[in-house]
């Protein structure tokens, strides 16, 4: 039975659609018909049988065409949603005797399909595709198509790949650096600023009443024509807990918007030099800094889903500053809003 439905899978895989030329040699070969029924001549008999050899050859040289073919998608550069990119693609041609032409693979984020003139048999040929996946998850087998219309364009076919390798994609990110200034002016939340103490220069601003005058920059003074202090970099690091409202009801793009915010605010915090979690429902991601500890973020945001159970989010909620992504105000999570430093909708950005 298993090797039945296989097969029936792999029949039903196949797609086959006339082309524009294929319904003109379809009218013309029933007129071929029509005329060699009404004149009863040998030659115009022959005419409409060769008609007819050729739509059979059509459909199993398609078939032929297609069949044996695999995708590898390389491991490529990193993908984000809504930015355009390169994909390496490998297509392989496991047929020992027959080469398959003229064969374009299908990828749901590819601006164009990618074109492979030919692939010879037990051999791969590699083809570089611009990409840009409007959406985060994962996209690997069931989701890449072959297409030819080889040998006569007659007929367009289509098979679903096998495909090794996956392609992930993670989550749009926008800039956030200016919603984070609004924190600027509220209790306790000086330590993102990263200054007033150790050796390196963090920035430069105005002189103020009861400032060190040996802080006194003279150069950058004397082109602004103002007095400008130096500001030295604190490098404690700081805590920040991002708490993402995936909880049901389903929030379709509010979700996905949040999801893009929640990625956003770890890479700004981790850029920073401070420490960040991220806690979800039914996921807490620790603390962590650095690139790694942001891939490691970005893995579990890329495919993560709503649920329909939370329980208690922050049963240690320790040390530092809490930022909350709700979908909206009307958020069952909105209870949490209470304690923490700051919240963001994302019906409001």
């Amino acid at each position: 039975m298993s090797g039945r439905s296989s097969k029936r899978c792999r029949y039903q895989c196949d797609i086959m659609k006339e082309t524009k030329e294929g319904r003109r040699f379809a009218i013309a070969s029933f007129l071929i018909a029509v005329a060699a029924l009404n004149t009863g001549n040998n030659l115009i008999y022959l005419i409409f049988s060769l008609m007819l050899s050729l739509l059979v050859l059509s459909v199993l040289l398609l078939k032929v065409n297609l069949s044996g073919l695999s995708l590898a998608v390389g491991s490529g550069p990193v993908l984000f949603a809504g930015q355009e990119a390169s994909l390496k693609l490998l297509l392989n041609n496991h047929k020992r005797l027959l080469p398959s032409y003229s064969v374009e693979c299908l990828l749901p984020g590819a601006l164009m399909p990618a074109y492979f003139v030919m692939a010879p048999p037990l051999r791969g040929v590699e083809k570089e595709v611009a990409v840009k996946f409007e959406r985060r998850g994962v996209y690997s087998y069931g989701n890449f198509q072959s297409r030819s219309g080889f040998p006569f364009i007659l007929l367009n076919g289509e098979r679903s790949l096998k495909a090794t390798g996956e392609v992930l994609v993670y989550p749009a990110l926008r800039s956030v650096e200016g919603l984070l200034e609004g924190f600027r002016g509220n209790e306790g939340m000086d330590a993102f600023r990263l200054s007033n103490s150790g050796d390196d220069i963090f920035s430069l601003r105005e002189f103020r009443n009861g400032d060190d005058r040996r802080r006194i920059h003279w150069k950058a003074s004397a082109k602004t024509g103002d007095l400008l202090v130096r500001e030295y970099a604190d490098y404690e690091v700081t805590r920040v807990t991002v708490v993402l409202d995936n909880l049901l009801p389903a929030g379709g793009e509010l979700f996905e918007k949040a999801v893009s915010l929640t990625a956003s605010f770890a890479k700004e915090f981790l850029e920073r030099g401070h420490s960040v979690r991220v806690v979800t429902c039914g996921r807490t991601i620790p603390f962590g800094s650095g690139d790694e500890h942001l891939f490691s973020i970005l893995d579990i945001l890329a495919v993560i889903k709503e649920e329909d159970d939370c329980g208690d989010l922050l049963q240690d909620t320790g040390d530092g500053y809490f930022v909350h992504i709700l979908k909206s105000r009307l958020s069952l999570r909105s209870s949490y809003a209470g304690s923490a430093s700051k919240v963001f909708y994302a019906e409001d950005l």
